[in-house]
């Protein structure tokens, strides 16, 4: 195991004068990633490409302010729950319990300041960065006090997020991280169209005319959703849930770019993953005065299944009142 170097540095003041700090961690070959305090958002990837050159393949921005107006969720940590809740409100343990509609008349990654609105506490251990944020009972509708540790490390081009939580109450949980990537470079000034991808599912989503995905999980053969070798992406207009095979491997995606000579492998316990080809960013200027636009970037996120909480047909995304309980998200670069 390769030693981690980690950086702490000033980010931004809020409107109302917190500070907030940013952490660089290193691995052995000068790569680099950037966490911020603020939604815990992946600001940084650096990684080296076939030319041995360090590039940046994470949208973000420059500064704290660009995060504060943010619609994209560009590199957010997302939670209690992401992706979107039907009619947003949802009914457990005989309680109907009333959600933000942040999206039509929908919950959408929790609601408008959700865990990606948030500051976390932040303390190094060892090679990791631990970010905490507790979520007080019934905060934007859902029960429980709730807390999430995230510790994160980047050993060997290798970004891991070990996540922890616990409730003292049930309550529906579907944590993930919405990195968009373009493994050419943020800067580079293509879409992420000519990326080759492979996600490991048998199975994909429809959604309603609401975006909501739909159970049961439909077959990927003979549809423009079968990625299960490799293929160019070749269109947007993805925004799909993949129900990740289980088949020991915990490998939930893969995407490669022949121009770049870079790899991303993406590994989760989760049982979902949801394929966005950033069909909605607009125009955005990022880091280092870029432009950003329609599939720019490309998410992977590995959650539970949307809706599941009022969709029996999906595995239950409840956990129990004073259980603590865990899931992982890494993105393996190569």
């Amino acid at each position: 195991m390769s030693e981690t170097k980690i950086e702490k540095v000033l980010f931004g003041t809020m409107p109302d004068g917190r500070d907030v700090f940013n952490y660089t961690l290193y691995d052995s070959k000068g790569q680099s990633v950037t966490v911020s305090e603020y939604a815990c958002a992946i600001t940084s990837i650096k990684v080296l490409n076939k030319f041995n050159k360090l590039i940046d393949v994470c949208l973000g921005y420059d500064t704290l302010d660009g995060y504060l107006n943010d619609k994209c969720c560009f590199g957010a940590l997302v939670g209690r729950y992401a992706n979107r809740i039907k009619g947003a409100s949802f009914n457990l343990n005989g309680v109907t319990y009333k959600l933000e509609a942040n999206n039509g008349n929908n919950t959408l990654h929790g609601g408008a300041k959700s865990l990606r609105r948030q500051i976390f506490k932040s303390q190094i251990q060892g090679n990791k960065v631990i970010f905490t944020r507790t979520s007080p009972d019934l905060e934007l509708g859902f029960p429980g006090n709730f807390t999430v540790n995230n510790a994160i490390s980047f050993e060997d081009g290798e970004l891991r997020m070990d996540l922890s939580y616990i409730s003292d109450k049930d309550t529906p949980v579907s944590i993930t991280n919405h990195c968009y990537f373009n493994l050419n470079g943020h800067d580079c000034g293509q879409d992420i169209l000519s990326h080759e991808l492979k996600i490991n599912a048998n199975k994909y989503c429809e959604y309603d005319d609401e975006l909501v995905a739909m159970a049961p999980a439909l077959p990927v053969e003979n549809t423009r959703f079968d990625f299960r070798d490799f293929r160019v992406i070749n269109q947007g207009g993805y925004d799909h849930c993949f129900e990740v095979n289980h088949d020991g491997s915990q490998l939930a995606a893969a995407a490669q770019s022949d121009l770049s000579g870079i790899k991303l492998e993406v590994y989760s316990d989760m049982p979902a993953v949801q394929f966005y080809t950033g069909n909605s960013i607009g125009s955005v200027t990022g880091k280092e005065n870029v432009i950003y636009k329609n599939y720019s970037g490309f998410a992977l996120e590995c959650q539970q299944f949307p809706n599941a909480v009022n969709e029996p047909r999906f595995p239950s995304p409840i956990i129990k009142a004073n259980t603590p309980c865990s899931c992982f998200i890494a993105y393996k670069f190569i």
